[in-house]
C-alpha cells in the first residue's frame, strides 16, 4: 500500500502563531530535557516538526511504555474486528493455560476481564515478571483486590494483552497490526522495530519507532479511529480508550494510555517523555522524543506543550507572518544535541592503544540501565547472551580512538566532542547507532558513549594507577532521585 505523506502547512492557517511555538521549543531546550525530536499538529496537517541532530526523521527511537498503546490498538482492532470484547474474561482466553498451570478459575481471577488489563486495574498486589513465561507468571500470580477497583501499573499485564490478540487472531501482534493498522495510517514500518521475548511475543515496552509514526497513532485516536475516511477502530472503543476508567494519582488512566490535564486530552507516555500528546477541543497532536529525567524534566515538558497550546481557546485562522514563519523553519533546521567537551591536548593518546582485560569487578555499554541490582529486565531482548566487558582493545584513529569490547562491540570515540552516529551491535538488537567521544591526557582517558536511539549515556574513565588501569563507569539512570549508576572495574594491559 503506497503511503500518503501527511499534509504541511503554515501554523497561522489553522490558527496557531509561528511566534509562539518558537518560543514554545526554546522553552523545551531550557527545561532540563534533552531534546530529540518534535512534531506538532492541527486540523491533521503538521505545522511544527523539528529533530536535534544527531537525531532525523528517521530515527528510530526508543519508546519505552508508549508501546503499550500500541498493544492496547492492537485489542482495539481486534474488538472492532468482531474476534474479542473488553468484556471478556481473561480466564476463558487462556483456559487451557489455567488447566496447565493448575490455577483454579475462581475469586477475583475469575472476574478478571480485559477492560481491567487494559486500565491497569488488575487488581494484583505485585508485578509478575514478564520474558519467555510470560503466560505462566501472570496467571499464577495472586489476584489480590476486586478487579476494575484498584490501579496499578502492570506491565506484564500489558505484555498479556499481546497475547490475548495473538490467541484470537493467530497472528503476531506485529502481523496484525501491520495489517490493520500500520498500512492503513501509514506507519512506515521500515523505520519502526518491535523486540520479541523468547517465544516471539512482541513485548509491550519492546517498540522502538520514529517521532512520525507515534504521531500518526496519535492522529488516528484524535480522528475517532477513522483515517481517510475509512473506519480503522472502532469509534465507541477510541472513546472508551480516551476517557478515565479509573483513578491515579494523577489526572487518572484510559485503556494504556493517561489522562492529561487540560479537559479532553490524553497521552501515550514512554519513559524519559516519549510522547504523543492529544487534545479534542483543540484538534492537536504533539509527538515528542526526547531524554528527560523522571519526574522534572518530563514534567516540565508537559507542562509547556500544556500552557503553549492546550489550556486556552484557539481561533480558526490567523493572518499569516511570513517572516515569523521563516525563523521557525529555520531555527528548526539548526537543532543538535549539545556536544561533548574536547581536550585539544592529543599527544598522549597514542600511548593508550594496546588490549586490557577486566580482572577485576564487571560493567558493560549496552543501552539498557539494569537499574533493579542483579535483575536485568532487559536481558529477554538480548540477541548477545553476555554483554558485560571482559576485553577492551584501544586503537588510535585518526578520529580519535577505536575501542573493541569483547571482540564483538565496536565504538568509535571522536576527540572533536561531536555526535556523529556509526553502526555498533549493541546487545539489545533496535539500538546500534552509536555515537562516542573521547577525551585524552597522560593518566586519564574519558570516553563518553551513546546508542543515540536511546536515552542513556555512559561515562567511561580509564585512569592508571600503581600499575593497573581502573575503571569508572557512571551510568545516566535519567530519574531525579537516583540519577546515575556507578560501576568500577579493574583493568590490566596485556
Amino acid at each position: 500500500m503506497a503511503r500518503c505523506e501527511l499534509v504541511r502547512c503554515t501554523p497561522e492557517s489553522v490558527g496557531l502563531s509561528s511566534r509562539k511555538l518558537l518560543e514554545m521549543v526554546k522553552k523545551l531546550e531550557r527545561c532540563g530535557t534533552e531534546m530529540h525530536g518534535l512534531m506538532v499538529t492541527r486540523h491533521g496537517k503538521v505545522v511544527l516538526e523539528g529533530w536535534w541532530a544527531p537525531h532525523t526523521k528517521d530515527t528510530v527511537h526508543i519508546c519505552h511504555s508508549f508501546g503499550k498503546s500500541y498493544v492496547a490498538t492492537a485489542v482495539g482492532a481486534a474488538c472492532t474486528d468482531g474476534l474479542m470484547t473488553v468484556e471478556d474474561r481473561v480466564a476463558d482466553i487462556f483456559r487451557d493455560d489455567l488447566k496447565a498451570f493448575g490455577v483454579a478459575d475462581e475469586g477475583n481471577l475469575s472476574r478478571l476481564k480485559v477492560k481491567h488489563v487494559l486500565s491497569m486495574t488488575n487488581g494484583m498486589k505485585v508485578h509478575a515478571l514478564a520474558g519467555k513465561d510470560l503466560v505462566r507468571n501472570y496467571l499464577t500470580t495472586h489476584v489480590d483486590f476486586e478487579p476494575g477497583s484498584v490501579f496499578m501499573y502492570n506491565t506484564a499485564g500489558s505484555c498479556m494483552l499481546g497475547e490475548m490478540v495473538r490467541r484470537v487472531t493467530g497472528k503476531s501482534v506485529y502481523d496484525y497490526m501491520k495489517e490493520r493498522v500500520f498500512d492503513p495510517i501509514g506507519i512506515d514500518t521500515e523505520h519502526f522495530h518491535w523486540m520479541t521475548f523468547e517465544g516471539g511475543l512482541h513485548a509491550a515496552p519492546g517498540v522502538a519507532s520514529t517521532t512520525e509514526n507515534n504521531l500518526r497513532l496519535g492522529m488516528l485516536y484524535l480522528q475517532n479511529g477513522q483515517w481517510d475516511g475509512k473506519q480503522i477502530i472502532d469509534a465507541e472503543w477510541i472513546k472508551a480508550a480516551t476517557v478515565k476508567q479509573i483513578d491515579n494519582h494523577l489526572c487518572g488512566y484510559g485503556y494504556q494510555l493517561w489522562m492529561n490535564s487540560p479537559p479532553e486530552s490524553f497521552r501515550f507516555c514512554g519513559g524519559h517523555g516519549q510522547d504523543c500528546i492529544m487534545s479534542r477541543p483543540q484538534d492537536i497532536a504533539v509527538s515528542i522524543t526526547q531524554a528527560g529525567s523522571e519526574p522534572h524534566d518530563t514534567d516540565a515538558t508537559l507542562s509547556i506543550i500544556n500552557q503553549s497550546l492546550l489550556l486556552d481557546s484557539l481561533p480558526d485562522v490567523l493572518p499569516e507572518d511570513e517572516a515569523a514563519y521563516a525563523e521557525l523553519c529555520a531555527y528548526m533546521q539548526t537543532r543538535r544535541v549539545g556536544t561533548c567537551a574536547s581536550r585539544p591536548e592529543r599527544a598522549f593518546a597514542k600511548d593508550w592503544e594496546g588490549r586490557y582485560n577486566v580482572v577485576e569487578g564487571k560493567f558493560h555499554l549496552h543501552p539498557e540501565l539494569r537499574p533493579f541490582g542483579n535483575i536485568n529486565v532487559n536481558a529477554d531482548f538480548y540477541t548477545i547472551p553476555d554483554p558485560d566487558v571482559r576485553t577492551i582493545d584501544i586503537r588510535r584513529v585518526e578520529e580519535g580512538f577505536e575501542l573493541v569490547f569483547n571482540d564483538d562491540l565496536t565504538i568509535l570515540a571522536r576527540l572533536d566532542g561531536q555526535w556523529i552516529p556509526h553502526f555498533a551491535q549493541s546487545a539489545m538488537p533496535a539500538y546500534n547507532q552509536s555515537c562516542a567521544c573521547a577525551q585524552v591526557d597522560f593518566d586519564e582517558l574519558i570516553i563518553h558513549h551513546w546508542f543515540c536511539q536511546t536515552c542513556f549515556k555512559t561515562r567511561m574513565v580509564l585512569k592508571r594507577e600503581d600499575g593497573v588501569v581502573r575503571a569508572q563507569i557512571r551510568k545516566e539512570r535519567l530519574h531525579d532521585d537516583w540519577p546515575y549508576i556507578e560501576l568500577s572495574a579493574v583493568l590490566e594491559k596485556v
